[in-house]
């Protein structure tokens, strides 16, 4: 079945109820419900009560394979333009094994439910080169929407099959089961007292806790209905929702339009005011030290703010360029090649002002440091460079793609942030910067993640012989303050004994976590396996 329509424009389905529609649907939708079914209990066996791992990888890996072998039973042929988007969700769900970094897991998860909701959507029908940007909002809802709606489908579906006549058919197996009661009871107890293995799986069962166990696994059994429901109306829609009828004219036409005129007055100002920044920049920040300073600014001074309002600029700027882009009425091939000029010059000034955010970003982690954050914000600015590199393209060659191309920027960042291990790289640049200079933010360096474990050990040895003293941040942390490590004095007497070295810092707080490590078991549990957590811990048990 390559091919669907909806069950309303059927005259010999007009009567049906929507409980019978999903046989018109699919061919067999009592298959779908037990993929469904084990893809819940599969998802509470992998994740509830153990932590992120390897886990995300194999759940997203099942629900992967299992969709192909429906949609081949079912007879539906997955658009092969949109397979790519398969081997993204693996590879994002492999990095939540891979790395440790809270704010990076979030992403890839988020990144990963964001591209099953898309495939979901895309499996068997248009192309994601042809999505809009509103598709980034309607369709996950879309999707999340008709899903619940399936699985409420499959439920009614599954209880009409339930007759009488079916029920008939039960009671021998009720029957049967009541009668091999007494026997199992009589044939369990002697083969306990033969083994003596047996007897005691056999004691660890009766030994549950009544109460508190019924209410566990009845819980642990109403999640897995649950995300069966989930699962399974998921995979009716991938492989069963009628194509959304697509329009002849292309893009959705705006409820409002705005006139060419308008629309290059717009684009003139706004690329004079970008100009004479521009010529700014040039002048000061690219033109070297001296320059600053003869206005009275240190170069420090001039670096440590305007980075985050450039970016913002350039975010904003890329909303102007494509709101006006669907806005602005173009009726001459000369009106369409003059907003593309603009646009094209409207992009390359956003350029320098990108350049000269990070720049400034660059010059404020050498007087600094690296954190999280600032690492963070170089990604995204050289990611927002590329995409407005790929706008100008588009503009000219490929209009409708400017979409996609900001699709495939936001996965390009995430990748990157999962390429560079952020918390080993924060700690290895500080640590340059520290052989240079002898300033180090040891504190900050605690806060990163299992990721940084590997270079921290490193660090450690580093700074060992370091007798520089600095503030010791166990003696409370509302009193502490990064500026105090770079003025404090060699006698700080009136710190008293707030006062420890680099090596001390360091060394407590991996000692602590080889501790927690070793009085924690749950980080041991095979669904819980973890790269980031198995290469830190190998690092501190060879150097404890």
């Amino acid at each position: 079945m390559t091919q669907f329509s909806p069950p309303l424009t059927t005259p010999s389905l007009k009567k049906e109820t929507p409980a019978t529609s999903l046989s018109f649907y699919l061919h067999a939708p009592t298959r779908v419900l037990v993929v469904g079914l084990g893809l819940g209990w599969l998802f509470d066996w992998l994740f509830y009560g153990k932590l992120l791992g390897v886990s995300v990888f194999l759940f997203a890996a099942a629900l992967l394979t299992l969709l192909g072998i429906l949609s081949w039973y079912e007879g539906v042929r997955p658009r092969l333009i949109n397979l790519w988007v398969g081997p993204a969700i693996l590879f994002f769900a492999a990095m939540v094994f891979v790395r440790s970094n809270g704010f990076l897991t979030f992403l890839n998860l988020s990144t990963v439910l964001f591209l099953l909701l898309l495939l979901a959507h895309h499996y068997a029908h248009a192309s994601l080169f042809h999505i809009r940007f509103r598709d980034g909002v309607l369709v996950p809802l879309q999707t999340s929407v008709y899903t619940l709606w399936y699985g409420g489908q499959m439920v009614v579906h599954t209880a009409r099959q339930i007759n009488p006549q079916n029920s008939q058919r039960i009671v021998p197996f009720l029957r049967g089961a009541l009668l091999a009661l007494p026997i199992l009871f009589v044939f369990t107890l002697l083969l306990a007292a033969s083994d003596l293995i047996f007897a005691g799986y056999l004691a660890r069962i009766l030994a549950w806790e009544t109460v508190d166990d019924l209410v566990h696994y009845a819980w642990r059994g109403v999640l897995i209905l649950g995300l069966a429901w989930g699962f399974t109306g998921g995979l009716i829609y991938a492989l069963a929702h009628p194509p959304a009828e697509k329009s002849p004219d292309g893009p959705a036409r705006p409820l409002f339009s705005l006139g060419f005129i308008e629309t290059a007055i717009i684009l003139v100002l706004v690329n004079g005011l970008f100009i004479l920044f521009g010529w700014i920049q040039m002048a000061y920040l690219f033109g070297g030290r001296a320059n600053i300073r003869l206005d009275g600014f240190t170069y420090a001074e001039y670096a440590r703010r305007g980075f985050f309002e450039l970016v913002t600029v350039a975010v904003l700027t890329f909303i102007l360029l494509t709101g006006l882009h669907w806005l602005s009425r173009r009726e001459t091939v000369g009106q369409t090649r003059l907003f593309n000029g603009l646009g094209t010059v409207m992009a390359g000034l956003v350029l320098v002002q990108l350049a000269s955010a990070f720049l400034r970003l660059q010059l404020y982690e050498q007087t600094y440091g690296f954190t999280q954050l600032r690492l963070y914000s170089h990604v995204f600015m050289v990611w927002l460079g590329v995409l407005f590199v790929g706008m100008v393209l588009v503009l000219w060659l490929r209009p409708h793609r400017l979409p996609f191309i900001t699709l495939a920027a936001a996965l390009g960042f995430v990748t990157t942030l999962n390429l560079i291990n952020p918390d080993m790289f924060i700690v290895r640049q500080n640590m340059v910067r520290y052989a240079a200079t002898g300033d180090l933010d040891a504190v900050y360096l605690t806060q990163l993640s299992d990721d940084a474990i590997p270079a921290l050990l490193l660090a450690w040895q580093q700074v060992q012989g370091d007798k520089q003293r600095v503030y010791d941040p166990a003696c409370g942390r509302e009193l502490y303050l990064p500026e105090i490590n770079r003025t404090l004095p060699s006698q700080p007497d009136y710190l008293g004994e707030c006062v420890t070295t680099l090596d001390t810092i360091l060394a407590r707080h991996l000692t602590a976590q080889w501790e927690l490590y070793e009085n924690n078991d749950q980080w041991r549990r095979w669904q819980s396996a973890h790269l980031s957590r198995w290469r830190a811990y190998r690092g501190l048990v060879s150097s404890f």
